[in-house]
């Protein structure tokens, strides 16, 4: 069993100076655009690397460094790690990270596309140690043997006593997840002749790298957690709900639909029931379904020029009773949501109605009347306004 308590980072990257602590199952690591959210994932992952660091010193800093607390099979143990390394193309040596323990650790990066391979024959499963895996929280899962991987269960299972009743179990798990985002996609056969994977949906039979790219990411999510568990324990395996390991991934919601993000968020806590999940994301669909003590706001404070937690968070609720817009401006650090031609009709609109400037406030009028949603109540306000110096006139 393995988990990451917490970790404090000082000079690296955005971040001068920041503590967290990480809640034992899922956390959800979210701010503005450059806030450090991937520095963060990627001082966590490469404490388990024992090749090298690609983390980046803060500019003024002579040396950046992250302490890092991890519980291994419940037993406390803490490491420091130092970089002096500040210009992109430099890399060093690693200290010596928790690389024995890097097979309990998964990484996905934002590289998650599932290009079509033809397959003109089935390999075996990849041979790999924990050297293979430290060098792996750098790199990140790749999905390029995913095809290769499920066409190679799907024929094994058919056979008596090839594979283990973990690695069946595997197997129905990875059909499911064809149907984890749209009950109307399902896993259909595997072509002969070509082992090109077939789905069924509602526009008939599709090649499955057909699919949408947010639907290839969440696959080359969903699938590849599968695949990886079944690389990393052979000799016992291990089915994947039962692994209690933890899994780092970078924007949960890459690509996706705002339908399906806080389904993907629904289907990792499905498949990882005993697994610690810290993610980053920049939607606000799924900030609004997590629980209170999953979500990781940052925030830069303007005094400081430092990364900090975002107070604004209630830690009963969470932003369970925000809108969207709520958490794009107040969480997300969007500084307006709407458009600059929208602005700038609504402010010619009202000085124009504080002038009683009839002529130019319905001229602004028509123009927000034809850009605003056809139920929005603003309409109304403004038509009643737009009345009242008409009838002053």
């Amino acid at each position: 069993m393995l988990r990451i308590n917490n970790i404090k980072i000082e000079g690296i990257g955005p971040i001068k100076n920041l503590e967290l602590t990480f809640d034992n199952h899922f956390n959800i690591i979210c701010g503005q655009n450059g806030i450090g959210k991937t520095t963060i994932l990627d001082c966590l992952a490469q404490s388990f690397s024992g090749a090298q660091t690609t983390l980046k010193k803060t500019s003024g800093f002579e040396t950046g460094q992250w302490d890092i607390q991890v519980a291994i099979n419940k037993n406390n143990s803490t490491k420091s790690f130092l970089t002096t390394q500040f210009h992109p193309n430099e890399t060093s040596r690693n200290f010596n990270g928790y690389y024995q323990n890097a097979n309990d650790i998964i990484v996905f990066k934002t590289h998650r596309n599932i290009e079509y391979v033809k397959l003109t024959s089935l390999g075996t499963d990849a041979i790999k140690d924990f050297n293979s895996f430290s060098q792996e929280t750098i790199k990140g899962s790749l999905s390029t043997t995913l095809k290769n991987w499920f066409v190679n269960r799907f024929l094994f299972s058919a056979q008596p006593n090839t594979l283990d009743e973990n690695q069946l179990k595997n197997y129905e798990l990875a059909k499911d997840c064809f149907t984890i985002l749209n009950p109307s996609v399902q896993f259909s056969k595997v072509l002969p002749n070509s082992f090109d994977i077939l789905l069924s949906t509602s526009m008939g039979e599709i090649y499955f790298e057909y699919l949408s790219s947010g639907y290839k990411s969440s696959l080359a999510l969903l699938l590849g957690l599968i695949q990886e568990i079944e690389l990393r324990f052979k000799n016992p395996s291990k089915y994947i709900k039962d692994f209690d390991g933890v899994v780092l991934i970078d924007e949960i919601d890459l690509h996706l639909h705002p339908e399906w993000q806080a389904k993907i968020y629904d289907a990792l806590k499905i498949i990882l029931p005993n697994a610690q999940v810290i993610t980053s994301t920049h939607s606000p669909h799924i900030i609004q379904v997590s629980k209170p003590k999953e979500i990781i706001p940052l925030i830069l404070d303007e005094e400081t020029n430092n990364v900090k937690l975002n107070p604004i968070i209630n830690q009963e609720y969470g932003c369970q009773g925000w809108t969207v817009e709520e958490i794009l401006t107040d969480v997300m650090g969007m500084t307006e949501t709407r458009t600059s031609t929208y602005l700038d009709a609504i402010t010619n609109f009202n000085v124009a109605i504080d002038n009683d400037d009839f002529q130019t406030a319905n001229a602004q009028f028509l123009i927000l009347d034809a850009m605003l949603h056809p139920e929005n109540s603003l309409k109304k306000i403004l038509k009643i306004q737009l009345t009242g110096i008409s009838t002053n006139d």
